[in-house]
């Protein structure tokens, strides 16, 4: 495929908050917590327990864009898309889940970290490039150096993403950013501390808003 790409649905940008749970099912009041706090894009990872039942779920709120996280075969891409997932996220760039993606409409951001895996993600038909795990190499330094060359990309940088990096990230042009344990950890789900939650997901929220107002200034 070459580099001319539609989105073949609704976009996923802004803070995309990821569930990934080793225990226990999604509790519906995750969802109602991340709204709360502002963040209406979930990705609900597939190794999580429940996941397609969670998505199924908050499928059905007119506020949630959810999607499936970790979606590594074309036969997780069908699961997902039947439960009603609205976007996928894979850790690698796979063909055969961009193909049953593409043919039902669904976007799918996919992952990469070097340029050339990028690019190549990209030229395969991505919708965004989730680049991953982004601390590892650097964080923001990183994803500088690599938007330079590729500034038509649109760049979604994932793992070890902080708070403070939102700011330099919407600033930069990324398209969006996702935030697992920053956001919704292991232990805030245990504890039910739904309002701990809300105030995580107000804060990266209004940072990811600041740096797209500074961006355009």
């Amino acid at each position: 495929m070459g580099a001319e790409h539609t989105n073949p649905g609704p976009a996923v940008s802004g803070v995309v908050a990821i569930i990934r749970l080793r225990e226990g099912e999604p509790d519906d009041a995750i969802a109602t917590a991340l709204l709360d706090g502002g963040v209406d894009v979930m990705e609900v990872t597939l190794p999580t327990p429940g996941a397609l039942a969670a998505i199924r779920r908050w499928n059905t709120h007119p506020d949630i864009l959810v999607g499936a996280g970790t979606v590594r075969t074309a036969c997780d891409a069908d699961a997902a898309i039947a439960a009603g997932a609205r976007f996928l996220v894979t850790p690698t760039t796979m063909p055969d889940v961009l193909a049953v993606a593409h043919a039902a409409g669904i976007p799918v951001a996919c992952g990469a970290l070097t340029p050339t895996e990028i690019d190549l993600a990209w030229r395969h038909g991505a919708a965004a490039v989730k680049v991953f795990p982004v601390s590892a190499l650097g964080g923001v330094g990183y994803l500088r150096a690599v938007r330079e060359p590729l500034d038509d990309v649109p760049l979604l940088p994932t793992g070890g993403v902080r708070l403070e990096d939102l700011v330099p990230y919407a600033r930069m042009g990324c398209v969006g950013v996702g935030v697992g344990g920053a956001l919704v950890s292991a232990d805030l789900v245990a504890d039910r501390r739904w309002g701990t939650m809300t105030e995580r997901a107000g804060a990266f929220a209004a940072a990811w808003h600041e740096g797209l107002v500074r961006r355009d200034a």
